[in-house]
């Protein structure tokens, strides 16, 4: 199977009504041969004006996962993971609009920091500005700043990084709306992949309704609670369950990302201690 230099990752429960977000992948400046767009649908019904605009796109194909019960973003993700060729992963939301060479931006990230983990701040376009269609110059003019930490808008990374930390939880605690997200940010963050949101490049968000109605406070506050844990335990990687179920696919590149992470930590450490030592001097 060829590698291609970047996968694309969405996913869907069968809820969204605007595939505006292919259109945009499709129009990219970087080559078509070198890219791959995957969508995900948690379920088994694919709307067909989906099916009709992902046939324009040369590389791009659509995972059903028959699923059943309350939906599972990081399922979705970690089967269109599973299934992807390229070797760095962008995994964001299904609704989402970017510049033509935002492709290339990625790529070029990557190639200049090499285990680099790469989030784009998502802007929002505003109920009272919303327009159709859907426009990117518009969007660029209108859209706001309303979550500087939306994790779960746009990240790109290298497959070794995210392979690392098995991949997104997939427990069904984290099922429906929520911090999945942001517990993979902590899983990346503990591990010690150095993380950047870009300065310069957004990507934006078309309203639409229920746009940032956010999730049932209860349960985001034990997900929050449980990702809080998880973050005061740096060596956690991901549930030992998933751990087990991904051994085949999910593969830590341990010789090529732990030992030399954990050696540059110890030369801070151990330049620290020197530091210190001057200092009680």
């Amino acid at each position: 199977m060829t590698q291609l230099k970047i996968s694309v990752i969405t996913w869907d429960a069968s809820f969204r009504e605007s595939f505006h977000t292919v259109d945009f992948f499709r129009d990219q400046s970087f080559p078509q041969l070198e890219y791959e767009f995957i969508w995900v649908e948690y379920y088994s019904d694919v709307n067909p004006r989906l099916r009709q605009q992902m046939s324009l796109l040369e590389n791009a194909r659509i995972i059903c996962l028959g699923g059943e019960g309350e939906w599972h973003a990081g399922i979705c993700l970690n089967e269109g993971i599973k299934q992807s060729r390229g070797k760095v992963i962008v995994t964001c939301d299904g609704d989402i609009a970017v510049e033509p060479d935002f492709l290339y931006t990625v790529w070029g990230s990557h190639n200049t920091i090499d285990n680099l983990v790469l989030y784009f701040r998502r802007l929002d376009e505003p109920e009272n500005a919303h327009e159709l269609p859907i426009r990117l110059n518009h969007l660029e003019q209108v859209c706001q700043l309303r979550n500087p930490t939306n994790y779960g808008g746009c990240l790109t990374t290298r497959r070794k990084c995210i392979d690392y930390v098995h991949g997104y939880e997939e427990h069904l605690f984290f099922a429906g709306a929520g911090a999945i997200s942001k517990e993979l940010y902590t899983r990346l963050k503990n591990a010690g992949f150095p993380i950047m949101w870009h300065p310069i490049k957004k990507v934006y968000h078309p309203w639409h309704a229920n746009t940032l109605r956010g999730t049932y406070k209860l349960k985001r506050d034990q997900q929050l609670w449980v990702i809080r844990c998880r973050d005061l335990s740096v060596d956690y990687l991901a549930s030992i369950e998933q751990a087990g179920l991904y051994s085949d696919s999910f593969t830590p590149q341990t010789k090529d990302l732990k030992s030399p992470i954990w050696s540059m930590w110890q030369k801070i450490r151990n330049l620290f201690r020197k530091t210190q030592q001057i200092i009680k001097k």
